[in-house]
C-alpha cells in the first residue's frame, strides 16, 4: 500500500510563495468581488435616486437659504415648530397618520380575501379578474375621485336619486377611509397571491396530518407564513395614503378633513413659498413610515418564511362547485363599486359637452370631445410621451430593483439596513416634495454644471425612484422565499450570479417580475406631482395633459383623454396579466408533476 504524498512532493501542491492560486481560490475571490460590486451598485443606485433627495430635503426644513443664490446656512426651526403650533398643519398631520393606519387595515383585508379568490380557488376567468385589479391599481386617485365628486354633485345622478344621503356618507372622514381602500387594495393583492402561489402543499398535509381541522391549519400554519407579504401590502398601503395628494385634494377638502398632503401643497403654493414647512411636514410622513416599517421588519424577522423549494408541490385550488356562479357575480359586483361606478360616471362625462350643467340635465351627447382630444396641443400626443417613459422607466426600474433585492439578501450590515430605511420611507415622500427635492438637487451649485435640468433624464429618473421603493419591498418579499440552500449550492459549484439569476432565481419568480415591471409601468402612465414640476417644456405628459384640460374648465374633453388612455393602458394590463395567469398555471401543473414523475422512474 502506497503512503500518501507530502505536501512537497505532491505534483499538484501550489506552494504559497508561487504567485499562483487554486481554481477554487479564483473561484471564491472572483465571487466575493462580485458580491462586493454587486453591493457597491446597490448603494449607488438608492444613494442617488434616493438618499440624496432626501437629505437636501432636511438641509431644506433647517436651512430654507442654503440653496439659494448665494447660499446661507443660517439654521431656521420655524418649520418644525409649525407642526406643533399652526392648527392647520397639526390637524392635518392627525388626521393622515389615523387616515393611514385605518386603510391599511381595510385594505389589507380586502387584498388578502380577492388574493385567496384568485390564487387559490376554481373562480372563472381569472385572467379578467386580475385584468380589472390591474386597472384599479394603475387608475390615478385624482381621476377616481374626480368620478366620485361629479357622481355626488348637486346635478348628479346619486344626488337626485339618493337626495344626498350618499353624498354626505362619502364626503366624510369614513367615506374618504373607504374610497382609499377601494383604490389600493391591489398592493395587499399583488403581494399576497405571490406569497399564496409560493405555499406548499405538504405544509397543509402536515398539518392535518397532526390533527388541525382546516380553520387551525389557516391560522395556524398559512397565515403566519402570509404575514411578510400582509405586512409587505400593508405597509405600502400605509403609506400611500400618507403620499396621496389627489383624494387630499378632491374629496378630503370637499369633506373639510385637512390632510398633509395638501397642506404641503398650500405650503408651496403660497407667496412667498414656506419650503421650510412643506419640508417639516414631509418629515413627519417619512418619520412615520420609518416607525412602521422597523415594526414590520421586527415582527418579519422573528422566524424563518421559506416556503419555496425544489420540488415542492403548490397549494391545490379550493374547488367552489355551485357556489363559483354566485361569488363570481359578487366579486363582479365589488369591482363595479370600486371602479366601474366612477369610471362610468367619468365616461358618462367624456360624451357631454364641455361647459354642460349636471349629468342628469344635460340634453344630449356628442363625440365631440373624441375627436377634438386628438388635435389639441395638450392631447392625446401626451400619451405617447407617457408610453415611453413608462417602458424605460419600468424596464431600469426593474434591473435596479433586482440588484438591490439580490445585494441586501447576500449581504446584511449595518450601512445595507441604513439604506433599506431611507428606500422604504421614500414612500411617504408626497410626489410633489420629491419633485421639489429633484428640483433643489440638479440646481445646486456643481450639480447644475451637468445641464440636466429640464431634461427627460431628471423626470425618468425620478420616475425610477418613485416606484422603486414599492418594487423593491414586493420582491424582497418574494426572494426571501427562495431557499437560501439553493443559492448557496449554486455559488459553491462555481455558478457566477447570471446562472443563479438564469436557473434559480427568476424561474421561480417569473410571475412575480412580470407583475413588478407591470406596477412599475402603469405607475409612470398617470403620475401627477413629479411630471408637473419636472416635464421638459414643450412636452407635457398625460397627467399633466389631463389636468390642464380640467383646470381650463373644459370636462368633456379632460374626460374623454383620460378613457381613450385608460382604455389603451387597460387592453396592454389585461393582455399581460392574461400571461401571468396562464404562466403561473403551467407553472402549477409542472409543480404537481413533479413527484409522478419521479415515482415513474423509480426502479421497481
Amino acid at each position: 500500500m502506497d503512503s500518501p504524498n507530502p505536501r512537497g512532493s505532491d505534483p499538484h501542491h501550489v506552494a504559497k510563495g508561487s504567485g499562483e492560486r487554486s481554481p477554487a481560490r479564483r473561484n471564491r475571490l472572483s465571487l466575493r468581488i462580485g458580491e462586493g460590486g454587486l453591493s457597491l451598485a446597490a448603494a449607488l443606485i438608492v444613494v442617488g435616486l434616493v438618499v440624496l433627495p432626501l437629505l437636501v430635503l432636511l438641509v431644506q426644513a433647517i436651512a430654507p437659504n442654503a440653496f439659494n443664490t448665494p447660499p446661507s446656512l443660517q439654521l431656521s426651526l420655524a418649520g418644525l415648530e409649525s407642526l406643533f403650533t399652526d392648527p392647520y398643519t397639526l390637524t392635518s398631520g392627525l388626521d393622515s397618520l389615523l387616515l393611514a393606519a385605518a386603510t391599511a387595515v381595510l385594505a389589507s383585508a380586502i387584498g388578502v380575501l380577492v388574493a385567496y379568490f384568485l390564487a387559490l380557488t376554481d373562480i372563472p376567468a381569472k385572467g379578467v379578474l386580475w385584468g380589472v385589479v390591474w386597472l384599479i391599481l394603475i387608475a390615478p386617485s385624482f381621476l377616481l375621485a374626480q368620478g366620485w365628486e361629479l357622481l355626488l354633485a348637486p346635478g348628479g345622478l346619486t344626488h337626485a336619486l339618493l337626495g344626498g344621503a350618499l353624498t354626505r356618507t362619502l364626503l366624510s372622514p369614513a367615506g374618504v377611509m373607504l374610497v382609499l381602500a377601494l383604490k389600493l387594495f391591489p398592493f395587499s393583492t399583488i403581494a399576497v397571491s405571490s406569497a399564496f402561489e409560493g405555499l406548499g402543499q405538504d405544509v397543509v398535509h402536515a398539518g392535518r396530518l397532526s390533527g388541525a381541522r382546516s380553520t387551525m391549519v389557516w391560522r395556524r400554519i398559512l397565515l403566519p407564513l402570509l404575514l411578510p407579504a400582509i405586512l409587505a401590502g400593508g405597509l405600502i398601503v400605509f403609506a400611500e395614503v400618507l403620499s396621496d395628494f389627489g383624494i387630499a385634494a378632491t374629496l378630503a377638502q370637499t369633506a373639510n378633513f385637512p390632510l398633509a398632503t395638501f397642506a404641503i401643497y398650500a405650503a408651496l403654493e403660497q407667496f412667498p413659498v414656506n419650503f421650510s414647512q412643506a419640508a417639516a411636514t414631509s418629515l413627519l410622513l417619512v418619520a412615520a413610515v420609518t416607525i412602521a416599517q422597523g415594526i414590520q421588519r421586527r415582527v418579519s424577522g422573528r422566524r424563518s418564511y421559506v416556503t419555496r423549494w425544489g420540488g415542492n408541490q403548490t397549494l391545490v385550488p379550493v374547488a367552489l362547485g355551485r357556489r363559483r356562479g354566485w361569488l363570481f357575480g359578487g366579486m363582479l359586483a365589488f369591482f363595479a363599486v370600486a371602479f366601474g361606478i366612477p369610471a362610468g360616471t367619468t365616461v358618462l362625462a367624456s360624451f357631454i359637452p364641455s361647459g354642460a350643467g349636471g349629468l342628469v340635465t344635460s340634453g344630449h351627447f356628442t363625440l365631440a370631445n373624441y375627436q377634438a382630444a386628438w388635435r389639441v396641443p395638450y392631447g392625446a400626443a401626451s400619451f405617447g410621451v407617457s408610453l415611453e417613459y413608462g417602458l424605460v422607466a419600468a424596464t431600469l426600474g426593474m434591473l435596479a430593483t433586482l440588484i438591490i433585492a439580490l445585494a441586501w439578501r447576500r449581504r446584511s450590515t449595518w450601512l445595507t439596513g441604513t439604506l433599506q430605511v431611507f428606500l422604504t420611507t421614500a414612500i411617504a415622500l408626497p410626489g410633489i416634495v420629491l419633485g421639489a427635492g429633484y428640483i433643489f438637487l440638479w440646481n445646486a451649485p456643481g450639480v447644475q454644471t451637468l445641464g440636466l435640468y429640464g431634461t427627460p433624464v431628471v423626470l425618468g429618473l425620478a420616475y425610477i425612484a418613485g416606484g422603486l421603493p414599492y418594487a423593491v419591498r414586493v420582491v424582497s418579499g418574494a426572494i426571501a422565499q427562495v431557499p437560501g440552500g439553493a443559492v448557496d449550492a449554486a455559488r459553491l459549484s462555481g455558478a457566477r450570479l447570471v446562472a443563479q439569476l438564469r436557473f434559480i432565481i427568476v424561474p421561480m419568480l417569473q410571475d412575480t417580475w412580470l407583475r413588478v415591471w407591470l406596477m412599475l409601468f402603469t405607475g409612470v402612465l398617470f403620475e401627477l406631482p413629479v411630471s408637473q414640476l419636472l416635464y421638459p417644456p414643450g412636452e407635457p405628459t398625460l397627467a399633466v395633459s389631463i389636468v390642464h384640460q380640467f383646470n381650463g374648465q373644459r370636462f368633456g374633453l379632460g374626460a374623454a383623454l383620460t378613457v381613450l388612455s385608460t382604455a389603451s393602458a387597460g387592453v396592454a394590463a389585461l393582455g399581460l396579466s392574461y400571461g401571468i395567469a396562464r404562466l403561473a398555471r403551467r407553472t402549477r401543473t409542472a409543480s404537481v408533476r413533479a413527484p409522478r414523475v419521479a415515482q415513474e422512474g423509480e426502479a421497481p
